[in-house]
Parts: structure tokens; C-alpha cells; sequence
């Protein structure tokens, strides 16, 4: 699991969703739009959340998900998993709207989401 991931989710009736976003203070927001992305993390970079975890709920495993969080030089940290920790990796980003635009794109699979910073492979 990631730094800043803190806790799994119980699911009911995940075949409706294709996302899930989740706050530190608990507040889910089943299929969050670019927009509702954007007003969760400008929570986060308020102070009033922590953290901002995006899951794709057909991963019964829970381990399918990006997040991001304030880093200690002032930006973001933005991390993705695709499955088990070998597929763990982060990087770290300029501000919010840079965050917003990863987890955006990684949330909905824009082609080459992944080839807009370097990332690298983190052991948790």
C-alpha cells in the first residue's frame, strides 16, 4: 500500500461503478468526474482532506488505484498501482493541477498517461 493509503473500502454492488474516490475524512464519490477529481483535490490542497485515493472498482483486490497527497517541497506526490507491490510507482509533481491532470488521466485511460513524468517504482 502506498504512504497515504490508509484503509480498504467495504463494497456493495461495484459492477455499477467504474470508480470510486475516496477522501481521508471517508466521503466516496462513486464515478467522480474530471471535475468532482478537481474539487477533491482542491480539499486536499486547502488542508481540509489529506489525501485523495482513486480506485477502479472492478479490481476485486483493492489494489488498482492512484492517489495523491501533498509532498514536503510544496507539490504533490501522485502514486499508481496496477495490482500487487511490484506495480507500485510514484512521482512527484509541481502543484495541484499537475496531480489533477495525472489522476485525471490515469482515471479515465487517456493513451499515454503514464509518459507525462518519470516514474518510479516504489517497495511498500
Amino acid at each position: 500500500m502506498g504512504i497515504f493509503r490508509s484503509r480498504k473500502t467495504s463494497r456493495t454492488n461495484d459492477d455499477e461503478f467504474i470508480l470510486r474516490a475516496i477522501v481521508e475524512s471517508g466521503d466516496i464519490i462513486n464515478d467522480p468526474s474530471e471535475d468532482v477529481l478537481f474539487m477533491l483535490l482542491a480539499d486536499v490542497d486547502a488542508g481540509n482532506e489529506s489525501y485523495l485515493i482513486v480506485e477502479r472498482t472492478a479490481d476485486t483486490t483493492q489494489q488498482t488505484y492512484a492517489q495523491a497527497a501533498p509532498n514536503d517541497a510544496g507539490g504533490y506526490v501522485v502514486e499508481h498501482r496496477e495490482g500487487g507491490p511490484d506495480r507500485h510507482f510514484a512521482t512527484d509533481v509541481a502543484d495541484m493541477g499537475a496531480a489533477h491532470e495525472l489522476i485525471t488521466a490515469w482515471a479515465f485511460q487517456l493513451p499515454d498517461w503514464d509518459a507525462q513524468v518519470n516514474w518510479e517504482r516504489r517497495d511498500f
